[in-house]
């Protein structure tokens, strides 16, 4: 067993934490993360005190964590463990509660340790479940959250990811939240204030915006473009099972919508491209390289006006366009990968090729440094 942790630091590594960059959509790790060591505390406490049915009054406000730093590099969000708080809140455990926060730590960072090997826990309490939820569901399928300082049994530092939260919460109770943004068309709108829309990536959604907005805002815009941000509950097949969350929702402006179609007629006419398109030397446009790109123009429908689009003779789409005083180009690869890089147009500064595996929020968020919407 550690001693018990004063400071965790949490790592976060991807392309958009670079610089000390904490995005706010991931600020909810942070009591997550508590939450899980807390559910972990309370088991450990009630499992050495079989006698008792609930854990003493003070228990919860003795696991309190401050956010004191954000080391910089890739993002370190640094939580420290309130001791003398602790202590003050709990004094009839005083002697014990740094061998309990210790042993919770442990089994924590067990917990996302064993599950990188296939060693998935059979069941999890509630309030496991409630903190796994929200650990991570930002997280993108190149990014993880490294726990400085724990080394698991393979030499290296133990982390969550995209897929380990994924398999682990699956495997208890076979949902979980993440992340979904992007763009539909409207289809229908309902009595019962709910929207509903056709998306490529996930079919059609319902949507609860209210009977105000469906008359303020969706009315009579059947067909339109819809621009969205949500939250939704998937299962193991990655299937809808319900929606959490409405972050953002409105319609797509008349103007971009029909710049936002232009760039999906474009890709679909690309996605016809049969090998020897360019006198002999073209490969057929991959159909994995047309979706990552029909990713960013329902990302970013409002950018649709400055997209040019073209075919490459390896199986890829580029897109060439301008913003600010820089030249830009993104092109999708055959086998999904991202390369974005550009030139200043009036001086002598580059913009280094800067490589994805494919269109998440690191690219995202990259590509919104660089453009402006």
């Amino acid at each position: 067993m550690t001693d018990a942790p004063s400071l965790i630091k949490l790592r976060y590594v991807g392309t958009r934490f670079e610089g000390g960059r904490l995005p706010l959509d991931v600020l909810s790790d942070l009591p997550a993360f508590r939450d899980l060591l807390a559910a972990f505390a309370r088991d450990t406490w009630l499992n050495e005190n079989s006698a008792r049915q609930r854990v003493p009054k003070g228990f919860e406000s003795s696991i309190s964590f401050s956010l004191v730093a954000v080391e910089d590099g890739s993002a370190v969000p640094c939580l420290k463990w309130d001791r003398e708080a602790a202590y003050a809140a709990l004094p009839s455990q005083a002697d014990t509660l740094d061998e309990l926060i210790s042993a919770s730590y442990d089994q924590l960072v067990s917990l996302f340790d064993k599950a990188g090997k296939g060693v998935l826990p059979a069941f999890l309490s509630p309030g496991h479940i409630r903190a796994l939820d929200r650990l991570g569901s930002g997280l993108q399928d190149n990014e993880r959250i490294e726990f400085e300082g724990a080394i698991g049994s393979d030499g290296n530092v133990i982390f969550v990811d995209f897929q380990r939260r994924k398999n682990l919460i699956t495997h208890v109770k076979e949902t979980y939240l993440a992340k979904f943004e992007g763009s539909g068309r409207l289809t229908s709108n309902r009595e019962d204030g709910s929207i509903l829309i056709h998306t490529e990536q996930h079919g059609e959604i319902t949507i609860a915006v209210g009977p105000e907005a469906v008359l303020g805002t969706f009315d009579g815009n059947l067909g339109r473009d819809v621009q969205f941000h949500l939250i939704i509950e998937l299962d193991h097949l990655d299937k809808i099972r319900s929606l959490r969350e409405i972050i953002y929702i409105d319609l797509v402006d008349d103007e971009a919508a029909i710049e936002f179609d232009r760039c999906n007629s474009r890709l679909a006419e690309l996605s016809s491209l049969r090998d020897g398109w360019n006198d002999g030397d073209g490969s057929s446009i991959s159909k994995t390289a047309i979706d990552a790109a029909r990713q960013l123009v329902a990302r970013r429908p409002g950018l649709s006006a400055i997209f040019r689009i073209y075919p490459t003779n390896e199986g890829g789409v580029s897109f060439e366009f301008q913003s600010g005083n820089w030249d830009y180009s993104v092109e999708f690869h055959a086998d999904g990968s991202i390369e974005m890089y550009g030139v200043e147009l009036n001086g002598s500064n580059e913009m280094d090729p800067t490589q994805f595996d494919g269109p998440g929020d690191a690219f995202t968020a990259l590509f919104d440094s660089r453009v402006a919407r």
